[in-house]
């Protein structure tokens, strides 16, 4: 179960939990406000991103028959937050769905387990604060990886494609990098997954895929046929070594 000293070191964190329904109840907020979270309460996650520097916001919905995918879209625009779903009817093509607009992570309304929420929650917060707060020295030496005409910058934590910036979700970054690091072997789906996430893979691939599509979509000149990121079938991906 999660203790509050598994937050030790980092400032009390803000959330924001948007409920895009007619008939919006209190109770997530009240589960955050008992581990000493900051939590604002809005119709509009991406409206409130202009008054607010959240790091994590949750977006209730309806599911797949009142889903809030436009909003998660939105709000991914605008940032990399984490961003949880609590949705009423979480099926799958609901999670593909709401992981395809940048979702990271679903869970059921139906089915919440009052402690899985908080401790997703609060997995969710420690990684991002990790990455975007805490200087995390390098494995190796040196401060950049380059193949091709891609270019990491750990210090920086930024990937650059001929010089251009693009802009990646911690999330994205942090398998650029793990797929940078092995630049040539073959990285199995969990393997990325427990890097990445640090988290116990549990039927984790369409959540890597889909992350991985996104990827594709910001550095290959044709998506649909990549010529860095390779999938290897029943295994996982590579990044292929630029000639």
């Amino acid at each position: 179960m999660y203790e509050r000293s598994d937050m030790a070191g980092f400032c009390r964190p803000n959330v924001i939990i948007a409920d895009s329904r007619d008939n919006t109840d209190s109770k997530l907020s009240e589960l955050l406000l008992r581990e000493e979270i900051n939590v604002m309460s809005v119709k509009s996650g991406s409206k409130a991103l202009a008054s607010i520097v959240p790091h994590m916001m949750i977006i209730r919905d309806g599911g797949i028959d009142n889903p809030a995918f436009d909003e998660i879209e939105r709000v991914r625009s605008m940032s990399d937050i984490p961003i949880l779903t609590v949705s009423e009817d979480c099926t799958e093509i609901y999670r593909i769905m709401a992981l395809t607009k940048g979702a990271d992570a679903c869970m059921s309304a139906d089915e919440l387990s009052v402690f899985e929420f908080k401790a997703r929650v609060v997995s969710m917060l420690r990684r991002y604060l990790k990455r975007d707060f805490i200087y995390m020295p390098p494995r190796f030496s040196g401060d950049t990886i380059t193949n091709g005409v891609l270019t990491l910058d750990r210090r920086r934590r930024e990937l650059y494609s001929s010089g251009v910036q693009v802009r990646m979700t911690s999330i994205e970054y942090g398998i650029m990098e793990y797929l940078m690091e092995n630049c040539g072997n073959v990285c199995a789906i969990n393997d990325i997954y427990r890097r990445v996430w640090r988290e116990k893979p549990y039927s984790v691939r369409k959540t890597v895929v889909e992350h991985i599509r996104r990827i594709r979509c910001k550095i290959e000149p044709d998506p649909h046929n990549p010529s860095y990121i390779k999938v290897v079938f029943g295994v996982g991906y590579k990044m292929e070594r630029a000639g």
